[in-house]
């Protein structure tokens, strides 16, 4: 196997480290003489690796990012031709997928194999007996072309880090809620506006994705967010932030009306079904939402912990949960001591009874005791009494 060739630099310089890097390419054939003969004629261009059947090629493609050509034999013994260049199509990594595979065909070989390489992805085919000029031909221009391929992959990928648009819904993505959110955040803050961070997750994605395909776990996906964004604002900042995962900046945004929008999005995914040839079914999603209190020091990420932590508390209850917060709902009223105080059983009674007299003087302890019933039922039964029993809170805890 030939070494890569050190840079030759003008004498009196400080030493150089740098290699010029030729192409590698992968011979695969279990005649060791046709190996042998490659290798020799292209030796002189290229950095050549050789395998002796398809398990061994596999093992080097999957562990070698510099391949950038293969050639292969089509009959060989364990992993053939056939088997090696469909696992090489079908592998999940571009580098590997996209990699030029050339075909090595023999007088033998009939016109259906070359017809089924060509239909599992075959790039091109090589006849024996090739002469130098025709296989280095061959080499050099898949070589360029892999190269080609993968500058435009980097430059793709670096430009889909850059931007700020999620390509497959068309919603905002990470980079731009990271970078804006902290602005928006300290906008409510200087001018004592509330915001409200909502975050959602769509339950057992992944299930979906291995059950139906990537397809229609796509479609579904871009549905749902289609169904997020006609529940907010158009001035409301929707992003996709995961494969399966959602945020909701909404600037001047009370929690009640976040309430409301989060409760929408449920209520509207609830009733949305989905089929897929015969199939029918429904997606859910967890939800979990913020409405901070402003002080100078808030940071933004604080608030996205928050609803990450709320939305993480609706998964683990097994999805289709929305949790906020209930500082302002759910938090114990303290009690004034107070000698020879009703029960409920009492004041029910007295109540019935149009006894009121000692119950009216009781009534704020008993409401206060009943309180946490109302706050419970409300959460099981989804009573939507959330703003009505804030207001209850406030008043009880006026008086």
């Amino acid at each position: 196997m030939s070494q890569a060739v050190p840079l030759k630099r003008p004498s009196g310089g400080a030493p150089d480290d740098v290699a010029l890097q030729r192409p590698r390419v992968l011979i695969v054939d279990d005649s060791p003489t046709m190996c042998l003969a490659m290798s020799r004629l292209l030796a002189t261009d290229f950095e050549v690796v050789e395998a002796n059947d398809g398990d061994a090629a596999w093992d080097i493609i999957s562990t070698d990012a510099s391949i950038q050509v293969v050639f292969t034999d089509l009959m060989m013994p364990a992993m053939n031709g056939f088997q090696l260049l469909r696992l090489i199509r079908e592998s999940v990594h571009p580098r590997i997928n996209q990699l030029p595979v050339i075909i090595i065909t023999g007088h033998s070989d009939d016109e259906r194999m070359q017809r089924r390489a060509m239909h599992l992805g075959a790039t091109d085919f090589i006849t024996k007996p090739f002469d130098a000029v025709q296989l280095r031909a061959r080499a050099r221009s898949y070589a360029h072309l892999d190269q080609t391929t993968r500058k435009l992959q980097r430059a793709t990928k670096a430009l889909e880090l850059e931007s700020t648009i999620d390509p497959l819904t068309g919603l905002a993505n990470r980079q731009y809620l990271m970078k804006h959110g902290p602005e928006l955040l300290s906008f409510a803050i200087r001018h004592a506006t509330a915001i409200s961070l909502l975050r959602i997750n769509i339950d057992r994605f992944d299930v979906l994705q291995r059950k139906k395909g990537e397809a229609v776990a796509e479609k579904v996906l871009v549905n749902i967010s289609r169904i997020i964004s006609s529940c907010v604002r158009d001035e409301d900042m929707v992003a996709r932030i995961g494969q399966a995962d959602f945020a909701v900046l909404m600037l001047g945004t009370s929690s009640a009306t976040a309430r409301g929008a989060a409760e929408k999005i449920h209520q509207i995914m609830r009733k949305t079904g989905y089929r897929s040839g015969q199939t029918r079914f429904r997606m859910t999603v967890s939800e979990g939402l913020v409405t901070p209190a402003l002080t100078e020091s808030l940071q933004f990420e604080e608030v996205l912990k928050v609803a990450e932590s709320r939305l993480q508390k609706g998964i683990r209850e097994g999805g289709d949960q929305l949790i906020f917060a209930h500082d302002d709902v759910g938090q114990p009223l303290l009690l004034p001591p107070e000698e020879e105080a009703l029960t409920l059983d009492e004041a029910l009674v007295l109540v019935r009874a149009g006894e009121t007299a000692k119950v009216n003087s009781q009534l704020r302890r008993l409401m206060v005791r009943i309180y946490p019933l109302l706050v419970f039922g409300n959460r099981q039964l989804d009573l939507g009494m959330d703003e009505g029993l804030s207001r209850m809170r406030s008043k009880l805890k006026s008086m």
